[in-house]
């Protein structure tokens, strides 16, 4: 069973620390957003990501399988005054948003959370555009006094060719910090997603 955020410990995801070694905008930048592309945020939490994305783009959808954290999430949104900002309450191996409506699909250390890897990449790619993007961010997998225990931790190496094998192409490796790495993948596109008019 893989390690799940604990919903009491919420407040360390907006620490300041936190935005020191993991910096939202950065990696945001990196991911090459424009104001036309609407992006999921699968497993959003309580928006470290969501609140920096929906200034760059038309709109952010922000999933979470734990509805408490789409409460908080829903509390910032509102105090803000965000328009473009949807929360969903997600399922482990479905995402609810219609074929093709998102250009990017984000999962900031998320992957090595979930049981079934690859029916969330079916479903990832479902959802994307045929020129979507797929971003994943995670833990590095070294020793470390916090993060998920590095037994539960994906190497680049191990993320990579599990993209590869359900139909993304594998487009580039960055570091997202001293912790953290930023894989980028394209949505592997066929002959059918093509338009002929």
């Amino acid at each position: 069973m893989s390690h799940k955020f604990d919903v009491k410990r919420a407040e360390i995801l907006d620490s300041q620390d936190r935005k020191q070694f993991l910096n939202p905008d950065n990696i945001l930048d990196r991911i090459g957003l424009n104001r036309k592309m609407v992006l999921a945020d699968l497993g959003c939490g309580t928006g470290f990501f969501t609140i920096p994305a929906s200034l760059r783009i038309k709109k952010v959808y922000a999933l979470d399988v734990q509805q408490e954290m789409l409460d908080i999430l829903q509390d910032k949104i509102k105090k803000q005054k965000i328009a473009n900002i949807e929360t969903i309450l997600s399922e482990e191996s479905s995402i609810p948003l219609p074929d093709g409506s998102v250009d990017v699909l984000l999962m900031a250390n998320v992957f090595h959370e979930l049981e079934d890897r690859s029916a969330i990449l079916e479903e990832g790619k479902r959802i994307l555009s045929s020129r979507g993007k797929l971003a994943i961010v995670d833990w590095k997998k070294i020793e470390m006094d916090f993060g998920p225990p590095v037994e539960e931790r994906l190497a680049e190496e191990e993320i990579i060719p599990i993209c590869k094998n359900s139909g993304f192409e594998f487009v580039e490796r960055s570091d997202a910090g001293p912790y953290n790495y930023l894989l980028v993948f394209n949505r592997i596109r066929h002959f059918a997603d093509e338009k002929l008019f």
